[in-house]
């Protein structure tokens, strides 16, 4: 049974996670704070110009900027950064029969770990300006934080298998995704899309909107997550964890001919 291989693996695994997560970091002077401060840094440089075009008061867009920042970042590293989820474990394939969903496993950990260490940045953020928010936020990230890990592996499986197969796959993604980047909203709130009723309707049914007020109603707005959000990202992971179930399936005793 795959689950009960994977976790019979998981000495080896989990020590692929603590060694690129040492890696990730490796000769930088900053090492892990540099996790914490590069969505402070765009967040003030994004804040401050789209503040000034929008007239939106920064003091108000700023946490909703890094919010879709640290979320995005997920997101965006699934897709793109996960796509070499398999690629770089080529010695480790050639090397043990384990199941190949480990790799993908192994990067999905990395993406979630960077992802609760930028949150200590939204954390502080709302200590300062707003605490009684920093409560909700605590209740609802353990389950939120679960929830983006499985979207997380599920995309990571789907990419890794893909990449594996296809190799000018990320140059691809990366274009699609920096599309989705701008119909989004990750710094554009939604009274930007009232100016037409396509828009607003397309907020609504878009899936990161939903995703994103996981993280943005606790902490921005101190209030609980919808349950409308809930459903709409539990269906997100579900289509995106049963289309990795069918690559895995087609491609697992294959991808030793493709790397």
């Amino acid at each position: 049974m795959l689950i009960q291989k994977i976790y019979q693996t998981r000495f080896f695994w989990s020590h692929l996670v603590r060694a690129e997560l040492k890696n990730k970091f490796r000769r930088s002077k900053l090492g892990i704070l540099w996790t914490f401060m590069n969505p402070l840094l765009l967040t003030a440089l994004m804040s401050t110009v789209f503040g000034t075009v929008f007239n939106t008061p920064i003091e108000d867009y700023a946490p909703y900027i890094l919010s879709g920042l640290i979320v995005w970042e997920l997101i965006s590293s699934s897709f793109i950064g996960g796509g070499y989820s398999i690629m770089t474990s080529e010695q480790y394939i050639r090397q043990f029969n384990h199941p190949i969903i480990i790799y993908t496993l192994k990067s999905a950990l990395v993406f979630t770990i960077t992802f609760i260490i930028a949150m200590f940045s939204l954390g502080i953020w709302m200590l300062i300006v707003s605490p009684v928010n920093v409560f909700f936020g605590i209740i609802t990230l353990p389950l939120t934080t679960l929830l983006y890990f499985c979207l997380s592996w599920a995309i990571t499986t789907i990419a890794g298998f893909t990449n594996a197969k296809y190799r000018d796959y990320p140059q691809v993604m990366a274009l699609v995704i920096q599309a989705v980047w701008y119909v989004s909203p990750v710094f554009l709130k939604k009274e930007m899309f009232t100016s037409n009723p396509a828009l607003v309707n397309f907020f609504n049914l878009n899936p990161i909107t939903h995703i994103l007020n996981l993280i943005r109603d606790p902490f921005l707005y101190g209030v609980m997550p919808t349950v409308t959000d809930y459903l709409y990202t539990l269906g997100t992971i579900l289509v995106f964890s049963l289309w990795a179930g069918r690559v895995y399936k087609k491609n697992s005793n294959k991808v030793i001919f493709y790397i």
